[in-house]
């Protein structure tokens, strides 16, 4: 009897081992076959001129043209900040520079620009200054923030932002810029001809 009784525990461990390892296998199975996905045809996750992100799918065949000569110049609204990943509003932007890069539009005539203000100050940070308000890590934004400028856009930080958060101007990456308010900063790109992109 007690040697029946051992059997059965023996028997129902080793049952829930293989379901345990079963279990593993199905949460690991789509993981992989999400990696081993195809790209959509044409995509390209970044460049050719920001490298760090900025996903664009070529188009062929288009039936909708910028008239010739036309300069894009587009001002964002970024007011949504995170300290993990890099900022998504941000990433727009670097959609903005490729998307028209690999459709044979010349740099110089895609301009950028972005109003920076709710929690969205967190991407305009240096690395230590990151790295001491967020528990020390770095801020995994800055490559993109760097190449965004290195390549014309303005990165413009709301000051009333910047004043309620105490944001000090040697925590700013060289090359953003303080204005007065968002409010400012969006009235005066626009009267110099940007257009808000809205999304």
């Amino acid at each position: 009897m007690l040697r029946r009784c051992v059997d059965e525990v023996h028997h129902h461990q080793n049952a829930w081992m293989a379901t345990r390892t079963l279990l593993a296998l199905a949460l690991t199975v789509p993981a992989s076959l999400a990696a081993q996905a195809p790209t959509i045809p044409g995509q390209q996750l970044s460049g050719p001129v920001i490298q760090s992100t900025g996903m664009s799918i070529k188009v062929d065949n288009l039936t909708f043209m910028a008239p010739a000569g036309h300069v894009f110049k587009a001002v964002f609204d970024i007011n949504v900040g995170d300290s993990v990943k890099v900022n998504e509003q941000l990433n727009t932007l670097a959609r903005f520079h490729n998307v028209h890069a690999r459709h044979d539009y010349p740099e110089a005539r895609v301009k950028t620009a972005a109003v920076v203000h709710g929690s969205g100050w967190i991407a305009l940070l240096t690395d230590s200054a990151f790295a001491a308000r967020f528990g020390g890590k770095p801020n995994p934004s800055r490559r993109l923030v760097e190449e965004l400028m290195q390549h014309g856009a303005q990165l413009v930080l709301c000051g009333q932002t910047a004043g309620a958060r105490n944001v000090r101007r040697e925590e700013l990456l060289p090359g953003v810029k303080v204005a007065i308010s968002a409010m400012t900063a969006m009235n005066v790109l626009q009267a110099d001809g940007y257009r808000f992109n809205p999304w």
